[in-house]
């Protein structure tokens, strides 16, 4: 005999739930803003899909966010912008790459990849990341 409600059904004390089957959770990154956007990220959609990601740098000097825009480009990234910021005196470089897989192993790499560009510059910033859902 089974019981259906709203949640799911219960039959012979097993529970079958309706809806969509869990995702995996996402392996830890080491970093707990990191950990906690691919968490969100795994809740709506497969962190194998292909999506638009995109980071923020900041750096004291134009001179100094042109040749990071430079080193950023050589490796394989489009910048989305290189201007100054909106607030101060600061300029920002948004890298982006289009069909991304935003993978555990890729936001790491990214992290160390862009944490190191700006550490090259006293007074740089790498403020994070962002992707499509």
């Amino acid at each position: 005999m089974s019981a259906c409600g709203e949640l799911g059904c219960h039959r012979a004390g097993m529970r079958i739930l309706r809806g969509r089957p869990s995702r995996p959770k996402p392996v830890p990154t080491g970093h707990p803003l990191d950990d906690h956007l691919l968490l969100l990220m795994s809740q709506r959609s497969d962190l194998t899909s292909p999506r638009h990601w995109v980071h923020y740098l900041y750096f004291p000097e134009e001179a100094d966010a042109r040749r990071a825009g430079a080193a950023i480009t050589a490796a394989g990234w489009e910048i989305q912008a290189l201007e100054p910021a909106v607030e101060g005196t600061s300029w920002v470089v948004v890298p982006e790459q289009h069909d991304a897989v935003v993978s555990e192993s890729a936001v790491v790499a990214a992290r160390q990849f862009f944490e190191d560009v700006a550490a090259r510059v006293p007074g740089a910033e790498y403020d994070g990341w962002e992707a499509s859902a």
